[in-house]
C-alpha cells in the first residue's frame, strides 16, 4: 500500500490521525451492485483498508442514478473510503495478480453466482490454500449449495419467497415489496459481522474460513414475532401498519392528517386515556387490557380516532408528546433527512468533494466522515506496492 496516503485516497481513520477500528484489516471487494459492496463498505467506515476490485468494465451500479457531477450517487455510498483497481480475471496474469494480492489480504468478499469463482480458477479452496488465513464471505441468493444454489436472485425474489412480502401491505391486499432492498440489505449486514467474527476466531486458530451467506436465510431469519407465530400453530397475514400482538399500534386519523402512536403492553396506555381525556377506556371490558384490546382493534380504532378527531395532527402529537406517548407524524424521506434530530445525529454526512451521502450509524473512535469512491481503476497504480508487501499466510 502507498506509505503516504494522498488526501483521495486516505481511509476514513486517516482524517483522525489515530488508528482505525479495523486499521492493519485488508479486504479484497470482488463484489458488485449492492450486497456485498455494502458490506465491505461497513468494514471500510470502520477503518479497513478495502480495495475494490473491478473488471475494466466496472460495477454496473456504476450506471446508476441518481447522478453527481456525471458520477453515480448510488455507487458512490456503497464504494466510499475504498481504493479502487480494474482486473481482468478471465485473463491469466491478472489472476495471478489477485493471488498475489490474496496471499497479503485477511477478508475477500465476493457477490457471484455459485459457480463462477471456481469456473476462474478462484474456487474458495484455491484461495485458501494460497492463503490459510484468509477470510472468504460469499454472499448469494440461496447459497453456496442446496437445490436452488444456481439460481438467480434479486432484492424482490428474495423478499418473496421468505414470507416477507405475504405479511407486508394491507389485509387482503396484493403481497407487497419492502421499499428498500432490505434482501440485499440484512445479508451485507450479517457478512460483515461474520467475517468480524471469523477474524476474531483466526486469533486462536490461526486459519481463516468459507462464510457463506445467502439472501433468503438472512431474510427468514429475521422474521422475529412473525416467525414464531408461523412455528407455533398461527397463519401470520398482512395487518397494514398495524401490529397483530399490540394495540394502538399503528397509524391513526386526526381532524388534519394521520399520526403513528405506539403502546406496547399495559404499562403506557394509561398515559394515553389521560392525555386524550377518556378514562373510560380503563373501565372498558374491551380496552383496558392489551390482549383485550386485540381482540377488538376495528372498536379501539373508531374510539381512538374519533377522541382525535377535534386535533390536528400536530395538536394531537404536541398533546401526546406531552404526556410521554410515543408519537410522530410520517416523515417523507426527505423530512427524515433534513430534521432537526437527524441534523444533529449527523445522519447525512458531506465527503470533501462537497456530495452528501448517508452516515454510518456506527459512531466509534475509530470511524470517521467517509471519503469519495474510488473512479474506475483510480488505484491501478497502486498494485504493485500492495503485492510487494508482506504476505499473511502464516500463523
Amino acid at each position: 500500500m502507498p506509505t503516504t496516503p494522498t488526501p483521495e485516497t486516505a481511509r476514513p481513520a486517516a482524517a483522525l490521525g489515530r488508528p482505525g477500528s479495523l486499521e492493519g484489516l485488508r479486504v479484497l471487494d470482488l463484489s458488485r451492485v449492492l450486497a456485498g459492496p455494502f458490506c465491505a463498505m461497513i468494514l471500510a467506515d470502520l477503518g479497513a483498508e478495502v480495495i475494490k476490485v473491478e473488471s475494466p468494465d466496472g460495477d454496473d451500479s456504476r450506471h446508476f442514478g441518481p447522478w453527481y457531477n456525471g458520477e453515480s450517487a448510488y455507487y458512490r455510498l456503497f464504494n466510499r473510503s475504498k481504493y479502487g483497481v480494474t482486473m481482468d480475471l478471465k485473463a491469466d496474469e491478472e489472476r495471478e495478480r489477485l493471488l498475489a494480492l490474496i496471499r497479503r489480504s485477511d477478508v475477500l468478499i465476493e457477490n457471484f453466482r455459485p459457480g463462477v469463482m471456481d469456473r476462474l480458477g478462484l474456487s474458495a479452496g484455491h484461495l485458501m490454500a494460497e492463503n490459510p488465513r484468509l477470510i472468504i464471505v460469499s454472499i448469494s441468493g440461496f447459497g453456496q449449495e442446496g437445490p436452488l444454489q444456481k439460481a438467480p436472485a434479486y432484492d424482490l425474489i428474495a423478499q418473496a419467497m421468505s414470507g416477507l412480502m405475504s405479511i407486508t401491505g394491507w389485509p387482503g391486499g396484493q403481497p407487497t415489496r419492502v421499499g428498500i432492498s432490505i434482501g440485499d440489505v440484512i445479508p451485507g449486514l450479517y457478512g460483515a459481522i461474520a467475517a468480524l467474527a471469523a477474524v476474531n476466531e483466526r486469533h486462536n486458530t490461526g486459519q481463516g474460513q468459507h462464510i457463506d451467506v445467502a439472501m433468503l436465510d438472512s431474510l427468514v431469519s429475521v422474521l422475529e414475532s412473525v416467525g414464531m407465530r408461523a412455528l407455533h400453530g398461527e397463519e401470520p397475514v398482512a395487518c397494514g401498519n398495524d401490529h397483530a400482538m399490540s394495540t394502538p399500534f399503528s397509524t391513526y386519523q386526526t381532524g388534519r392528517g394521520s399520526i403513528a402512536i405506539a403502546i406496547a403492553g399495559d404499562r403506557l396506555f394509561p398515559r394515553l386515556t389521560e392525555a386524550l381525556g377518556r378514562p373510560d377506556w380503563l373501565a372498558d371490558e374491551r380496552f383496558r387490557e392489551q390482549t383485550r384490546r386485540n381482540e377488538f382493534p376495528a372498536e379501539f380504532r373508531a374510539a381512538l380516532e374519533g377522541a382525535l378527531a377535534s386535533l390536528t395532527d400536530d395538536e394531537a402529537i404536541e398533546l401526546l408528546s406531552a404526556h410521554h406517548v410515543p408519537v410522530s407524524k410520517v416523515y417523507s424521506v426527505n423530512e427524515a433527512l433534513t430534521s432537526d434530530h437527524a441534523r444533529h445525529r449527523g445522519a447525512v454526512a458531506t465527503e470533501s468533494d462537497g456530495f452528501q451521502t448517508l452516515a454510518s450509524p456506527l459512531r466509534l473512535t475509530g470511524s470517521a466522515a467517509p471519503s469519495p469512491a474510488p473512479t474506475l481503476g483510480q488505484h491501478n497504480d497502486h498494485l504493485q506496492d500492495w503485492i510487494a508487501g508482506p504476505e499473511r499466510t502464516g500463523r
